[in-house]
């Protein structure tokens, strides 16, 4: 995985030595050009491969235990109008 740039890879998460990265495979499909691929993966280990986004998330979620989107601000406090 040292090669974060070559062959259309770009890193989208890293977290505790786990990465999440898009990749465009290049290939005969169809007509349509290259196919964007996800992929989730130790930097020791094979990584997983996934068609959608969402399900790449999903699994590097429960590798990695991140929140899903980073927690809102608390509201500020109403101030009380005098009567």
């Amino acid at each position: 995985m040292d090669d974060a740039v070559a062959s259309g890879r770009k890193i989208l998460r890293e977290h505790s030595g786990i990465q999440m990265w898009q990749e465009y495979i290049d290939g005969p499909h169809r007509g349509r050009g290259p196919l964007l691929r996800y992929f989730v993966g130790r930097l020791d280990e094979p990584p997983q491969s996934f068609i959608a986004p969402h399900d790449a998330f999903d699994h590097f979620q429960k590798l990695t235990g991140v929140p899903a989107a980073r927690p809102l601000p608390s509201p500020k406090p109403r101030r009380r109008r005098s009567p």
